[in-house]
């Protein structure tokens, strides 16, 4: 196993239904004038943006919108917001919405002080020190994106997807509110549920997992496996909204701190050549990579089995419960209405071969617990083809 022994998370977690309200106070403390991350539609929609700038006004903070951010952020986006908060004097950065707003938020915030461009940040180039305060606030539960310390962007240039990564970048406060995400589409709540699913999965089986990950990972497939349907079907159920809210943020909790796997590894490529939300993605290959991991990871994969409640153990022989848990999220994924093969993203099965040879390995894919090569990873895609 890898060792990994030190725990990442933000300063301050405010984990609450009605936590939004305390936006004004938390950013006060950490600035006067904020830059305010967010889509292009959602959080205007909602009024959720003119509440966040109401909330900010009177707690003496001024606020720039800048609401540019699409699905699947670029590089472009991020120097676009870069630019604002400069020439506006912006000293806190505030990411509203998604995993892709609380991205761009993230890096805008990371870069803001800093010299060179964007791009050559996201190609290695050193990051020497901290940049401004961020702070997150989720309306999605699923990305994870208010603990993480990366930024995951698109180079349009090249079509690559990849991660701007430091440890400076952890928010300086993370409010999750679950009332947030009451408003959220179905198709968006399935999607990002099975996001936050993967990352307990992926996290429980990492190599360089630890008993405290462990520990979340597990506690997070209970929250979520049980309560994504629900969350679904009855977009008003609070109860169950929030129970996936504090999944998808437990998970977090864990990968953040034990990485991810090869799910994640060939969601970045997989996402860009088809134009799919990420979380779509993820679902879609979840079950597939499982198989693939499978006797290497039965052991855990048992586990979860027992925690989503599909059988005792270790009264279940581990590879029966590991198998359980597979076409459990098999099942749930027809449940949810998601897309179970690529070909449904409208793949072709001709470009397999390029996704599984520029799939980095240096990514996620090191966490795997299996190592897999190009030629593995090619026979994961056409299996879930």
């Amino acid at each position: 196993m890898m060792e990994r022994r030190t725990f990442y998370l933000p300063p301050r977690i405010i984990v609450k239904r009605g936590g939004f309200e305390r936006l004004g106070e938390e950013a006060a403390r950490l600035g006067r004038k904020a830059l305010l991350v967010t889509g292009r539609n959602f959080a205007r929609r909602t009024g959720l943006l003119r509440r966040a700038v109401d909330l900010l006004s009177k707690a003496g903070v001024e606020a720039v919108v800048f609401d540019r951010v699409e699905p699947e952020p670029s590089v472009e986006t991020v120097e676009d917001g870069r630019a604002l908060a400069r020439r506006e004097g912006c000293d806190l950065v505030i990411g509203l919405g998604g995993g892709s707003a609380l991205d761009v938020g993230k890096a805008v915030a990371g870069l803001l002080p800093l010299p060179g461009t964007v791009r050559e940040y996201l190609y290695g180039r050193e990051i020497e020190g901290p940049g401004v305060p961020f702070v997150a606030v989720p309306t999605t539960a699923g990305t994870g994106a208010e603990v993480t310390n990366n930024s995951v962007l698109i180079d349009r240039e090249r079509m690559v997807k990849k991660s701007i990564r430091s440890p400076h970048w952890v928010a300086k406060v993370a409010i999750v509110d679950p009332l947030l995400t009451l408003t959220a589409p179905p198709k968006v709540t399935a999607s990002a549920g099975m996001d936050a699913l993967s990352h307990a999965v992926e996290g429980l089986v990492s190599v360089a997992a630890t008993p405290v990950t462990d520990a979340l990972a597990l506690h997070a497939t209970r929250l979520i496996y049980r309560n994504l349907p629900r969350a679904f079907k009855e977009p008003g159920d609070v109860e169950a909204r929030e129970r996936v809210a504090l999944g998808s943020h437990i998970a977090a909790m864990g990968f953040a701190n034990s990485g991810l796997g090869a799910v994640h590894g060939l969601a970045h490529p997989v996402g860009v050549v088809a134009g799919a939300p990420h979380g779509v993605v993820c679902g879609l290959l979840l079950p597939v990579v499982m198989e693939f991991n499978l006797q290497v990871a039965k052991p855990k994969y048992a586990k979860l089995a027992q925690v989503m409640g599909l059988c005792s153990f270790p009264e279940t022989n581990p590879e029966e419960a590991a198998k359980l848990a597979i076409e459990a999220i098999r099942r749930l994924l027809a449940e949810l209405g998601l897309p179970r093969r690529l070909r449904e993203l409208g793949l072709e099965r001709a470009q397999l071969k390029e996704i599984a040879e520029n799939t980095p390995s240096s990514g996620s894919l090191r966490f795997n617990p299996r190592p897999a090569s190009p030629e593995d990873l090619l026979s994961i895609l056409e299996a879930a083809f």
